[in-house]
């Protein structure tokens, strides 16, 4: 009657490594990736209808070779970042852009154009707070309001006054949206994003 278990046990285990085995040469070499036209922007990218990208749980990589998108987004209730302007990579001007984004429930758009500047756009994130862009893309920055970390004491009132500041029903808009123009960017930035390529 002992044995029993073991046995099952057993072959519950390589049963498992037999699945896991299976489950290998079937991944697709290709990332998956939404196609649609500028003009499906706004209900694919801002208003997210159907909840396909708060279902993949990934944040939005958007490319576009014709580099409509970035001027789109500029227009639209975002706090805008681009990845190669010094200024807006300055450690202030990213911290209020994330903090604004998530007290008033926008998105931030981090746009890296023609070029991978995403470990770049890492470092210049880091002088903020150390890990900061992995913390936003793993979503950890928005786990037991991490964000509180970077409001300063003499930030204003609507983001210091405990009784106004982060709510969660305004905070839910927020968004990290990526955007570059390369047809191909690297597969360690598609395999993490929800990858929408506009035509």
């Amino acid at each position: 009657g002992t044995k029993k278990p073991v046995g099952e046990a057993a072959a519950k285990g390589s049963l498992a490594k037999a699945t896991a085995a299976e489950e290998k040469p079937e991944q697709p070499k290709e990332i998956p990736e939404v196609k649609i036209a500028l003009k499906q922007l706004i209900e694919v990218l801002m208003k997210d209808e159907g909840d396909k990208i708060k279902d993949s749980g990934k944040w939005p990589l958007v490319i576009d070779e014709v580099d409509r998108v970035s001027t789109f987004l500029r227009y639209q209730d975002t706090n805008y970042l681009n990845a190669k302007n010094p200024g807006d990579m300055e450690p202030e001007r990213i911290r209020m852009a994330l903090l604004g984004a998530i007290r008033f429930g926008k998105p931030m758009v981090l746009d890296m154009m023609d070029t991978n500047m995403f470990h770049a756009a890492g470092d210049k994130f880091d002088a903020v707070q150390k890990g900061l862009l992995e913390s936003i893309m793993t979503k950890d920055i928005l786990v037991d309001q991490k964000y509180k970390s970077l409001v300063k004491d003499s930030d204003p009132p609507e983001y210091t006054d405990e009784t106004t500041a982060f709510h969660y029903g305004m905070m839910e808009g927020f968004r990290f949206i990526l955007v570059t123009t390369m047809a191909a960017p690297p597969p360690e930035l598609t395999q993490r994003t929800y990858v929408i390529r506009v035509y």
